[in-house]
């Protein structure tokens, strides 16, 4: 049901599993960048420290 005009509203299932598939593939994507900067992080933690 629409919020603004009450009007129902059908969503294809298509849609709804396509949505589903995005939102696990941007979940998955924001974990594979957190580590990446995490890695990232830790090479130049070391490098810093190899310098000093």
């Amino acid at each position: 049901m629409c919020g603004s005009c009450s009007r129902e509203i059908a969503v294809p299932q298509s849609l709804m599993v396509e949505r589903d598939e995005l939102a696990r593939k941007r979940d998955t994507l924001r974990l594979e960048l957190e580590r990446a900067k995490s890695e990232l992080e830790a090479l130049r933690r070391r490098r810093k420290n190899r310098s000093a």
